[in-house]
Protein backbone atom coordinates (compact mmCIF):
# COMPACT_ATOMS: atom_id res chain seq x y z
CA UNK A 1 0.00 0.00 0.00
CA UNK A 2 1.31 3.43 -0.89
CA UNK A 3 2.01 5.80 2.16
CA UNK A 4 -0.35 7.49 3.70
CA UNK A 5 -0.39 11.71 4.00
CA UNK A 6 0.41 12.66 7.70
CA UNK A 7 -2.62 14.83 8.69
CA UNK A 8 -2.86 17.03 12.00
CA UNK A 9 -4.62 14.53 13.95
CA UNK A 10 -1.02 12.39 13.52
CA UNK A 11 1.01 15.70 14.47
CA UNK A 12 2.51 15.72 17.90
CA UNK A 13 5.16 18.85 18.92
CA UNK A 14 5.89 21.31 21.72
CA UNK A 15 7.00 24.73 20.45
CA UNK A 16 8.55 27.26 22.70
CA UNK A 17 7.58 30.55 22.17
CA UNK A 18 8.69 34.00 22.95
CA UNK A 19 8.16 37.73 21.22
CA UNK A 20 9.05 41.35 21.24
CA UNK A 21 11.77 41.06 23.96
CA UNK A 22 12.49 44.51 23.75
CA UNK A 23 16.12 43.94 25.21
CA UNK A 24 18.55 47.53 25.32
CA UNK A 25 17.76 50.67 27.25
CA UNK A 26 14.45 51.55 29.17
CA UNK A 27 10.91 52.49 26.78
CA UNK A 28 8.29 54.27 27.77
CA UNK A 29 6.21 51.58 29.05
CA UNK A 30 9.21 48.75 30.72
CA UNK A 31 9.09 48.52 34.18
CA UNK A 32 11.98 50.90 35.84
CA UNK A 33 15.14 49.06 36.22
CA UNK A 34 13.81 45.57 34.42
CA UNK A 35 16.84 43.21 32.86
CA UNK A 36 15.12 40.74 30.84
CA UNK A 37 17.61 38.94 30.76
CA UNK A 38 16.33 36.96 33.85
CA UNK A 39 13.12 36.15 31.84
CA UNK A 40 14.81 34.90 28.96
CA UNK A 41 17.30 32.67 30.81
CA UNK A 42 13.59 31.43 32.57
CA UNK A 43 12.48 31.28 29.09
CA UNK A 44 15.36 28.74 27.73
CA UNK A 45 15.79 26.78 30.79
CA UNK A 46 11.81 26.22 30.96
CA UNK A 47 11.70 25.49 27.25
CA UNK A 48 14.97 22.59 27.69
CA UNK A 49 12.85 20.78 31.10
CA UNK A 50 9.54 20.27 29.18
CA UNK A 51 11.92 19.00 26.33
CA UNK A 52 10.28 21.46 23.44
CA UNK A 53 10.44 20.63 19.88
CA UNK A 54 11.55 23.47 18.74
CA UNK A 55 11.77 27.70 20.12
CA UNK A 56 10.45 30.32 17.49
CA UNK A 57 11.33 34.00 18.43
CA UNK A 58 8.54 36.14 16.73
CA UNK A 59 10.80 39.39 16.22
CA UNK A 60 11.23 42.49 17.98
CA UNK A 61 14.54 41.10 19.92
CA UNK A 62 16.00 44.95 21.07
CA UNK A 63 14.71 48.27 22.09
CA UNK A 64 16.54 50.14 18.86
CA UNK A 65 19.00 53.19 20.27
CA UNK A 66 22.12 53.57 17.84
CA UNK A 67 24.00 50.69 15.78
CA UNK A 68 26.96 50.16 18.51
CA UNK A 69 24.13 49.43 21.17
CA UNK A 70 21.73 47.71 19.30
CA UNK A 71 24.70 44.88 17.96
CA UNK A 72 25.61 44.19 21.36
CA UNK A 73 21.24 44.13 22.93
CA UNK A 74 20.91 41.70 19.83
CA UNK A 75 24.02 39.75 20.39
CA UNK A 76 23.13 39.66 24.14
CA UNK A 77 19.78 38.09 23.00
CA UNK A 78 21.58 35.63 20.59
CA UNK A 79 23.69 34.24 22.62
CA UNK A 80 20.72 33.89 25.37
CA UNK A 81 18.42 31.87 23.19
CA UNK A 82 21.21 29.97 21.44
CA UNK A 83 21.40 27.72 24.97
CA UNK A 84 18.25 26.34 24.17
CA UNK A 85 19.11 22.43 23.26
CA UNK A 86 17.01 22.03 20.20
CA UNK A 87 16.51 24.16 16.87
CA UNK A 88 15.60 27.57 17.16
CA UNK A 89 13.90 29.63 14.29
CA UNK A 90 13.75 33.81 14.35
CA UNK A 91 11.87 36.10 12.35
CA UNK A 92 12.53 39.71 12.97
CA UNK A 93 10.61 42.56 13.59
CA UNK A 94 10.47 46.48 13.01
CA UNK A 95 12.67 47.42 15.98
CA UNK A 96 15.33 45.15 14.55
CA UNK A 97 15.98 46.48 11.34
CA UNK A 98 15.91 50.55 12.72
CA UNK A 99 19.19 50.51 12.71
CA UNK A 100 20.38 46.97 11.62
CA UNK A 101 20.28 45.49 8.70
CA UNK A 102 18.73 41.90 7.74
CA UNK A 103 22.14 40.94 7.13
CA UNK A 104 23.42 41.98 10.61
CA UNK A 105 20.80 40.49 12.22
CA UNK A 106 21.52 36.93 10.27
CA UNK A 107 25.13 37.30 11.54
CA UNK A 108 24.08 38.03 15.19
CA UNK A 109 21.56 34.76 15.22
CA UNK A 110 23.79 32.90 12.64
CA UNK A 111 20.22 31.87 10.80
CA UNK A 112 18.96 33.15 7.40
CA UNK A 113 16.25 36.02 8.14
CA UNK A 114 14.35 35.49 4.65
CA UNK A 115 11.11 33.93 4.49
CA UNK A 116 11.76 29.68 5.11
CA UNK A 117 9.81 26.61 5.54
CA UNK A 118 10.29 23.94 7.91
CA UNK A 119 9.57 19.88 7.90
CA UNK A 120 7.87 19.16 11.36
CA UNK A 121 6.35 15.75 10.34
CA UNK A 122 2.76 15.83 10.03
CA UNK A 123 3.04 19.80 10.31
CA UNK A 124 5.23 22.40 8.53
CA UNK A 125 6.18 25.84 9.91
CA UNK A 126 6.60 28.63 7.44
CA UNK A 127 8.40 31.95 8.78
CA UNK A 128 7.36 34.44 6.01
CA UNK A 129 9.27 38.01 6.32
CA UNK A 130 7.66 40.16 4.62
CA UNK A 131 9.48 44.30 5.31
CA UNK A 132 9.01 44.97 8.62
CA UNK A 133 10.36 48.77 8.36
CA UNK A 134 7.66 50.55 9.64
CA UNK A 135 7.41 54.44 7.79
CA UNK A 136 6.50 57.26 10.33
CA UNK A 137 3.65 58.67 9.35
CA UNK A 138 2.36 55.38 6.82
CA UNK A 139 3.17 52.39 8.79
CA UNK A 140 4.12 49.05 6.66
CA UNK A 141 4.43 49.02 3.16
CA UNK A 142 1.94 46.20 1.58
CA UNK A 143 3.08 42.88 1.07
CA UNK A 144 2.97 42.74 -2.28
CA UNK A 145 6.45 41.35 -3.47
CA UNK A 146 6.59 38.83 -0.58
CA UNK A 147 2.93 37.45 -0.73
CA UNK A 148 3.11 34.98 -3.78
CA UNK A 149 6.04 33.24 -2.12
CA UNK A 150 3.48 32.35 0.74
CA UNK A 151 1.03 31.41 -1.55
CA UNK A 152 3.38 29.18 -3.24
CA UNK A 153 4.60 27.71 -0.39
CA UNK A 154 1.53 26.62 0.81
CA UNK A 155 0.01 25.30 -2.15
CA UNK A 156 2.91 23.24 -2.13
CA UNK A 157 2.41 20.77 0.25
CA UNK A 158 -0.92 19.73 1.81
CA UNK A 159 0.25 19.37 5.47
CA UNK A 160 -1.21 22.00 8.00
CA UNK A 161 1.09 24.93 8.30
CA UNK A 162 1.87 27.32 10.79
CA UNK A 163 2.69 30.62 9.34
CA UNK A 164 4.95 32.63 12.24
CA UNK A 165 5.49 36.42 11.17
CA UNK A 166 6.55 39.76 13.62
CA UNK A 167 3.18 41.74 12.16
CA UNK A 168 -0.32 39.73 12.78
CA UNK A 169 -2.55 39.89 9.73
CA UNK A 170 -5.67 38.70 11.50
CA UNK A 171 -6.96 42.03 11.33
CA UNK A 172 -8.45 42.27 15.09
CA UNK A 173 -9.84 44.94 16.76
CA UNK A 174 -7.22 47.43 19.08
CA UNK A 175 -9.39 48.39 20.77
CA UNK A 176 -7.65 48.83 24.52
CA UNK A 177 -4.24 48.36 23.11
CA UNK A 178 -2.03 50.74 24.64
CA UNK A 179 -0.08 51.48 21.45
CA UNK A 180 -2.93 50.96 18.42
CA UNK A 181 -6.43 51.84 19.64
CA UNK A 182 -5.51 55.11 18.09
CA UNK A 183 -3.08 54.01 15.56
CA UNK A 184 -4.61 50.85 14.65
CA UNK A 185 -2.99 51.09 11.09
CA UNK A 186 0.18 50.19 12.47
CA UNK A 187 -0.88 46.98 14.02
CA UNK A 188 -1.01 45.04 10.42
CA UNK A 189 -0.21 45.15 7.09
CA UNK A 190 -2.42 47.71 4.45
CA UNK A 191 -3.22 44.65 2.79
CA UNK A 192 -4.11 42.19 5.51
CA UNK A 193 -7.49 41.15 3.84
CA UNK A 194 -5.96 40.68 -0.07
CA UNK A 195 -3.42 38.44 2.58
CA UNK A 196 -5.82 36.41 4.30
CA UNK A 197 -7.89 35.90 1.04
CA UNK A 198 -4.83 34.67 -0.74
CA UNK A 199 -3.84 32.38 2.37
CA UNK A 200 -7.58 30.88 2.78
CA UNK A 201 -7.63 30.15 -0.54
CA UNK A 202 -4.84 27.87 -0.53
CA UNK A 203 -6.74 25.78 2.29
CA UNK A 204 -3.52 24.59 3.60
CA UNK A 205 -3.19 26.89 6.35
CA UNK A 206 -4.02 26.12 10.33
CA UNK A 207 -2.59 28.83 12.58
CA UNK A 208 -0.96 32.31 12.35
CA UNK A 209 1.66 33.25 15.21
CA UNK A 210 2.58 36.89 15.70
CA UNK A 211 3.36 39.14 18.00
CA UNK A 212 3.90 43.08 17.90
CA UNK A 213 0.77 44.32 19.11
CA UNK A 214 1.75 43.29 23.16
CA UNK A 215 -1.45 41.33 24.22
CA UNK A 216 -2.61 37.82 23.54
CA UNK A 217 -5.45 37.43 21.47
CA UNK A 218 -6.80 34.32 19.51
CA UNK A 219 -8.94 35.26 16.28
CA UNK A 220 -10.49 32.96 13.96
CA UNK A 221 -10.83 33.91 10.19
CA UNK A 222 -12.16 31.46 7.72
CA UNK A 223 -10.81 28.44 9.50
CA UNK A 224 -7.48 29.70 10.13
CA UNK A 225 -6.75 30.77 14.02
CA UNK A 226 -4.47 33.55 14.30
CA UNK A 227 -2.92 34.26 17.47
CA UNK A 228 -0.70 36.70 19.37
CA UNK A 229 1.67 36.36 21.81
CA UNK A 230 2.00 38.32 24.67
CA UNK A 231 5.33 40.98 24.48
CA UNK A 232 8.05 39.48 27.14
CA UNK A 233 8.46 43.36 28.51
CA UNK A 234 5.36 44.77 28.17
CA UNK A 235 3.29 46.06 31.12
CA UNK A 236 0.46 47.72 29.62
CA UNK A 237 -1.60 44.60 30.65
CA UNK A 238 0.32 44.04 33.72
CA UNK A 239 1.48 47.17 35.78
CA UNK A 240 3.11 48.30 37.99
CA UNK A 241 5.20 44.75 36.81
CA UNK A 242 5.95 43.88 33.50
CA UNK A 243 4.52 40.91 31.72
CA UNK A 244 7.44 38.43 31.97
CA UNK A 245 5.90 36.32 29.09
CA UNK A 246 6.84 33.94 26.85
CA UNK A 247 4.35 30.84 25.66
CA UNK A 248 4.28 26.90 24.72
CA UNK A 249 2.26 25.66 21.71
CA UNK A 250 1.46 21.92 22.53
CA UNK A 251 -0.03 20.11 19.51
CA UNK A 252 -1.25 16.90 20.20
CA UNK A 253 -3.63 14.18 18.36
CA UNK A 254 -5.64 17.40 16.67
CA UNK A 255 -5.42 19.43 18.82
CA UNK A 256 -3.16 22.90 19.86
CA UNK A 257 -2.62 23.94 22.97
CA UNK A 258 -1.46 27.39 24.03
CA UNK A 259 -0.56 28.40 27.69
CA UNK A 260 1.10 31.97 27.85
CA UNK A 261 3.07 32.31 31.18
CA UNK A 262 4.50 35.13 33.32
CA UNK A 263 2.33 37.46 34.85
CA UNK A 264 -0.17 37.93 32.07
CA UNK A 265 -1.05 34.28 32.03
CA UNK A 266 -3.28 33.31 29.05
CA UNK A 267 -4.27 29.86 27.64
CA UNK A 268 -6.65 28.45 24.75
CA UNK A 269 -7.42 25.06 23.34
CA UNK A 270 -8.42 24.51 19.68
CA UNK A 271 -8.23 22.38 16.64
CA UNK A 272 -5.43 22.26 14.92
CA UNK A 273 -6.05 21.29 11.26
CA UNK A 274 -5.63 22.57 7.56
CA UNK A 275 -8.54 25.15 6.98
CA UNK A 276 -10.00 23.33 3.96
CA UNK A 277 -10.62 20.50 6.37
CA UNK A 278 -14.05 22.37 7.39
CA UNK A 279 -14.15 25.10 5.50
CA UNK A 280 -16.24 28.21 6.80
CA UNK A 281 -19.48 29.36 4.94
CA UNK A 282 -18.48 32.61 2.81
CA UNK A 283 -19.86 35.72 4.58
CA UNK A 284 -23.13 36.47 3.98
CA UNK A 285 -23.77 40.28 1.68
CA UNK A 286 -24.97 43.32 3.82
CA UNK A 287 -28.63 42.71 5.19
CA UNK A 288 -30.16 45.48 3.15
CA UNK A 289 -29.56 43.34 0.28
CA UNK A 290 -30.48 39.89 1.71
CA UNK A 291 -33.39 40.59 3.90
CA UNK A 292 -36.15 38.55 1.77
CA UNK A 293 -33.57 35.74 2.14
CA UNK A 294 -33.65 36.60 6.43
CA UNK A 295 -37.61 36.88 6.47
CA UNK A 296 -37.73 33.39 5.10
CA UNK A 297 -34.89 32.06 7.62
Amino acid sequence: MPPTTPTAEDSAMKIAIITDIHHGPKSHTKETGWDGMATMEAFVEHANAIGADLLLDLGDHISDTDYATDVRAATEVANTLAQFKGPRYHVVGNHDVTNLSIGDNEEIFGQSMQSQVFDLGAARLILWQPGVNIGLPGGFAPTTDALPWLVETLKADSKPAIIATHVPLSGHSQIGNFYFENNAEYSTYPDHAAVRRAVEATGNAAMWLAGHVHWNTVTPVGGIHHVTIQSMSERFTTAPVSANAFAVLDINDGVAQLEVLGNDPFGARIQFRRSADRAWLAPMGPFAQSLPELENA
